[in-house]
């Protein structure tokens, strides 16, 4: 939609601009200085619309989009640049008739699937995830370095109609018509008419036939899988091809998303070498690799022989379109070719888009499973862990086994389903079956189906729906706890890698509820009453302690390293003194749940006393526990608490101590003292900062490392 107000905006350009947009498949804005706001908007980018609505981040558009705004007005001339979001855009002058100096900002593209994928992360876990929403990626947009430069140029043909004359429609058909390519084959031209639903495109004219327009994007409401499917059938009836399979790449394999011909009744499967994979990338037109029908490794002599034609995005080879056709004559293959090269960037669009859209629905979904399973009673995780993983995943059986370290067995602790009951008495010996194999190895298993994996069918009084189940290894710090077993997806479909990257999502939360878990047992044994603060709700020092005891042995009888921290809410009593304790007490809260969001799911935060908190980072060496400390201090900095701007230093802040496990620092004792000892270094550099502890010996290498320079 644009935005056009009357006085600033000449009449009709919004309805041009919005006609541009909408035909090119990107976001063009029209700004009268740095934005936000601008004059009129089509088609913006979902990402860039988060960014700029937000007070803490927008300044990070403007170092970029503002920047770009002056280069392009001073020089009278495009200003192409890539933001911080690693969208590319272009900032064009436009003159106006009985207008003000204008710029218009064009793109907000992605080029490369590589930025998109470091910015989601970044959303989802890093410093921007505070944007996190599924509004987020409503409209995520995809170019190439050339679409960008056509739009620019056809931009500058709207601005000259806009310059001196009464506003018209530039002729873009004729623009398209200039892009007409040369004379092509019946196939060829068969396959440029195919129709996948989109909005923008090239003109290709048939021989003797109207010309009709292919598209360059799928619409933001077709699926993946609707799209392969219209593609395929289509392609299969342009050219006459009967047994087709696109494939979508994982790694160096090749697995098909959708199929006819002879290849329904045997879904392949095809996996090559690098340098297999390298000459696919570098096929020319028309030419393609060969590979047994079936799948499998490549092979130019076999007797059933199909081919494999590239679909390649930038310089990466993302999929591949099988055809198991017998006989292609060289006009047919150049035609799939053609279908390859321009359907390929509009697949990878709506893959990723659908990959990001289930990261955002999973995180959602993750932060649900952790409230459900953290807030539950200890002697009901079990039950509560394994309910919501199988309705996480849609599995209708499932069961979880913990590991008896005393027996070397697993043990069932929760099962649903047929024969839950039977299950529960269940006890295997670490190595035996599918969960003792995967609890001994470590490494999560995931089966498509028992029988072209090679498995023994499952026994028929088991009365299993499907033939496919992930069996996943649960751990703590590094220990073997148990294993989560689940089967019989509702709909009868088959587990997947996607099913497989959902546990590993959730696998931390079930980490920490089964530690929550296993330590409230022993916390009945020793008769405590709580192990948790009732201010803060985070574990009290008594856990702390016990805890810290337990993990220093087992960085000794494994050789894992361990760090810990002492954090202190600098001038605390100031604050206290200053506005009284309930604010004191809210305070507390709110630094604690900085220290909640800031941490890993295995690290162990407590309230030590007062205004003091410890963390326990197992596995964690001394530069890692630096960063985990640094982006304590700056959550807290930047988090508003009332009357912060009393304080000393014009915020809360806190100051860290580290220490970490060592020959001279392996007791409890030794590792907290050591870790005091930095806080109040900390404290004497000015407070508000990190500080480690050096143990002697460090400190007389450090030494002696001066005295050489």
């Amino acid at each position: 939609m644009t935005h056009e107000p009357e006085s600033e905006t000449p009449a009709g350009w919004s309805d041009e601009q919005e006609s541009l947009s909408a035909s090119a498949g990107l976001s063009l804005l029209l700004v009268a200085g740095h934005q936000p706001p601008a004059l009129a908007v089509s088609n913006n980018n979902s990402i860039c619309h988060a960014f700029q609505s937000s007070s803490a981040h927008a300044p990070l558009c403007e170092a970029f989009c503002g920047a770009a705004f002056d280069r392009a007005m001073a020089a009278c001339a495009p200003a192409h640049y890539r933001c911080h979001a690693g969208l590319h855009c272009f900032a064009m002058p436009v003159n106006l008739k009985d207008a003000p100096p204008l710029a218009v900002i064009g793109g907000r593209a992605f080029l490369r699937s590589a930025d998109y994928r470091t910015l989601a992360e970044r959303i989802r876990t890093g410093d921007l995830s505070d944007l996190l929403a599924p509004e987020l990626f409503h409209n995520v947009i995809f170019a190439s370095r050339q679409d960008l430069d056509e739009l620019a140029e056809r931009v500058d043909e709207l601005a000259e109609g806009f310059s001196t004359s009464p506003p018209a429609k530039p002729n873009t058909r004729q623009r398209s018509e200039a892009l007409e390519p040369e004379t092509k084959t019946k196939a060829e031209a068969n396959v440029e008419a195919v129709a996948l639903g989109t909005t923008a495109g090239v003109v290709a004219r048939p021989p003797g036939g109207d010309a009709v327009i292919y598209p360059r994007y799928f619409p933001p409401g077709m699926t993946l899988m609707d799209a392969s499917k219209s593609a395929v059938e289509r392609l299969g009836h342009a050219c006459g091809l009967e047994s087709l399979a696109l494939m979508l790449r994982a790694d160096e394999s090749f697995a098909a998303s959708c199929v006819t011909g002879k290849f329904i009744a045997n879904r392949p499967r095809v996996s090559l070498k690098a340098k297999e994979i390298k000459l696919l990338q570098s096929a020319t037109h028309g030419e393609s690799i060969v590979v047994p029908a079936g799948g499998g490794r490549t092979s130019s002599k076999h007797e059933d022989a199909a081919e494999l034609f590239p679909l390649i995005v930038g310089d990466e080879v993302k999929g591949a379109l099988l055809v198991g056709d017998k006989t292609i004559d060289d006009a047919t293959r150049r035609a799939v070719s053609d279908f390859c090269r321009q359907i390929a960037l509009p697949l990878e669009v709506l893959r990723l888009r659908e990959e990001l859209e289930r990261r955002v629905r999973a995180s959602f979904q993750i932060q649900a499973f952790a409230e459900r399973v953290n807030s539950v009673a200890p002697e009901e995780a079990y039950g509560t862990i394994l309910r919501h993983s199988a309705e996480l995943l849609r599995a209708e059986r499932g069961s979880l086994l913990l590991f008896d370290e005393t027996a070397n067995e697993l043990a069932v602790k929760a099962a649903v389903g047929p024969r839950a009951e039977i299950a529960r008495e269940s006890r295997i010996r670490l190595g035996d079956g599918v969960s003792g194999a995967v609890m001994r190895e470590g490494r999560p298993l995931v089966v498509r189906d028992l029988q072209t994996a090679g498995w023994n069918p499952a026994p028929a009084e088991r009365s299993y729906k499907t033939t496919s189940f992930i069996s996943y290894p649960i751990s703590i710090g590094g220990r073997k706890v148990g294993v989560l077993n689940v089967t019989d997806k509702a709909g009868g479909g088959a587990y997947d890698e996607l099913d497989l990257g959902l546990i590993d999502l959730i696998a931390p939360q079930m980490a920490m509820a089964l530690d929550r878990a296993e330590w409230h047992q022993k916390a009945t044994q020793f008769q405590l009453l709580s192990i948790t603060d009732p201010l803060t709700g985070l574990l009290n020092r008594r856990y702390l302690e016990e805890r810290l005891s337990e993990e220093l042995e087992r960085s000794k009888r494994h050789r894992f390293q361990m760090s810990f921290l002492m954090v202190d809410i600098d001038d605390f009593k100031h604050y206290n003194d200053q506005h009284g304790h309930q604010a004191g007490d809210l305070a507390l809260e709110m630094t604690a749940q900085c220290l909640k969001t800031a941490l890993r799911s295995a690290d162990v935060a407590s309230r030590y006393g007062g205004e003091e908190f410890s963390i326990l980072l197992p596995q964690t060496n001394l530069s890692e526990a630096h960063v985990i400390a640094e982006r304590i201090r700056r959550r807290v900095e930047r988090t508003h608490y009332p009357h912060s701007v009393t304080q000393p230093l014009g915020a809360v802040t806190v100051s860290i101590g580290i220490s970490a496990f060592g020959p001279h620092l392996d007791t409890p004792a030794t590792i907290i003292y050591a870790a005091d000892q930095a806080l109040y270094a900390a404290k004497g550099r000015g407070k508000n900062c990190v500080d480690a502890f050096v143990t002697p010996v460090a400190q007389h290498l450090s030494d002696d490392a001066n005295q050489n320079d």
